[in-house]
This record gives C-alpha cells, sequence and structure tokens, in this order.
C-alpha cells in the first residue's frame, strides 16, 4: 500500500495538525488543515492508483488499491479523533467502537466514485465519547466530497 499512500507520513502529517498539545491550535484551523492534507493525499493516492491501472490494465487491481487506500484514510482519522481531538486514552469496552466496510467497499473492490458503506458496530450503549468520534469522522468524510452511505 506504500506506492499509493504513505501511512506513517499521513499520521505524522494529520498529528502536527494538531499542534503539539492538545487545544494549542484552533479547532477551526485544525480542521481546515487536516481537509487540505487528506484532500491532497487522496488525490494523490488516485492517481497512484491511476497510473498503476495504465500500467497493468486491471480494473480489479484499481479497485482493490482504491478500497486499500480509503481503509487507510478512515483508519487515520479515527485514531487521529481518538488521540488528538477528543484525547480518548484507556478507552473502556463501552467505549470502543467498530467501523466496518460493507457493500463493494467491504468486499475490497471500491469502484471510482462510489459510495463508502460504513457500518459502526456500537456497545450496548452509545457514549459521549463515541458518537463524538463517528460524526468528526461522518462529517471529514463528507466534507471531502465522499457519499456515505
Amino acid at each position: 500500500m506504500g506506492e499509493i499512500i504513505d501511512v506513517p507520513a499521513l499520521v505524522r502529517d494529520l498529528a502536527a495538525s494538531a499542534g503539539a498539545e492538545p487545544g494549542s491550535v484552533a479547532p477551526s484551523k485544525m480542521r481546515a488543515d487536516v481537509l487540505a492534507l487528506l484532500k491532497d493525499r487522496i488525490t494523490a493516492g488516485r492517481t497512484a492508483a491511476e497510473a498503476m491501472l495504465f500500467e497493468d490494465g486491471s480494473g480489479l487491481f484499481c479497485a482493490a488499491r482504491l478500497s486499500a487506500l480509503q481503509d487507510e484514510i478512515i483508519r487515520a482519522v479515527y485514531d487521529f479523533a481518538l488521540e488528538r481531538v477528543f484525547v480518548a486514552s484507556n478507552l473502556s469496552s463501552g467505549e470502543r467502537v467498530a467501523v466496518v466496510a460493507v457493500g463493494g467497499y467491504g468486499r475490497g473492490t471500491l469502484a471510482p466514485g462510489s459510495d463508502i458503506d460504513l457500518l459502526f458496530l456500537l456497545p450496548y450503549k452509545q457514549t459521549v465519547l463515541g458518537e463524538q468520534v463517528l460524526e468528526f469522522l461522518l462529517y471529514l468524510l463528507w466534507d471531502l466530497g465522499f457519499k456515505v452511505g
């Protein structure tokens, strides 16, 4: 996946957009910086997937690459929300949430322009933290132009 997106660099750059200390960057600036960073990485990843498509001619491989790119973006945003935006550590089992890809995306074959179908598995009762993190994730995905189903 490194040829599509450099995950360690993405994680590092997301952390930098939040500042050295929690609350050291205004939320509106942090959000704008995160959006710009993610848009850049998504564009670069899609461009790389397209170039590989022209090289190998496999639409199935291209769809798998786009799916893997989406996985890394969602994983990075979710982790960023927990670690840098809401600063949650030592989560209880009641605060954990699973983000599950379904549909074509869940099968690892995401066609360009397809919906991002997600299922959120929650503990028996939703917590404020879980709600905030999922809301942050969804709004960011929508702001990036994804159709989330």
